[in-house]
C-alpha cells in the first residue's frame, strides 16, 4: 500500500502533516482542531526496512526502543489518506540519537520511512499540570 501510495503522493509532489489529520490508533475520541491548524508539506525518507534498519543500526547505533502502531496522512489527487503503520522509536543508549520511524504492516510490501531523527534523548520533565 505505502509503495503505490508513494508513487501518486510523489507524483504530486506533496507529503501533507496536519495536527488535526492525524490520530491515534484506537483513539475513542478526537479532540477538535485549534484555529491554528495548517497542513505543511514535508519529504519523508523511505526504502526497504532492511536498508533503513541497517542505516539506523551501522551508521547511528540505534537499536529499538519502543514500538507501537501509529499512522501516517498523505497526500494523494483523491485527497488526504491515513494510512497505517508500525511505529518505531530507535535510540542510541550511549549518544542518545534517535530515529522515528513508520513501516508498512504488510511485511509483503518491505516499506519503511524515516519520520524524524535527532538527538539528546531524554525523559519527559513534567511541569506544573503536565503531571
Amino acid at each position: 500500500m505505502y509503495k503505490k501510495l508513494i508513487a501518486v503522493s510523489l507524483l504530486t509532489a506533496t507529503f501533507v502533516a496536519s495536527a488535526g489529520m492525524l490520530t491515534s490508533v484506537g483513539a475513542q475520541e478526537q479532540p477538535e482542531p485549534s484555529s491554528k491548524q495548517f497542513v505543511m508539506p514535508i519529504g519523508v525518507q523511505c526504502d526497504t526496512v532492511g536498508a533503513m534498519t541497517n542505516v539506523i543500526n551501522i551508521k547511528y547505533g540505534e537499536f529499538p526502543f519502543t514500538t507501537g502502531n501509529g499512522t501516517m496522512t498523505v497526500m494523494t489527487p483523491q485527497g488526504p489518506t491515513v494510512l497505517p503503520g508500525i511505529v518505531k522509536v530507535w535510540a542510541n543508549s550511549k549518544t542518545w540519537s534517535f530515529s522515528i520511524t513508520i513501516e508498512d504492516p504488510n511485511p509483503n510490501n518491505d516499506v519503511m520511512c524515516l519520520l524524524t531523527s535527532g538527538k539528546d534523548l531524554a525523559p519527559n520533565q513534567p511541569k506544573g499540570n503536565d503531571l
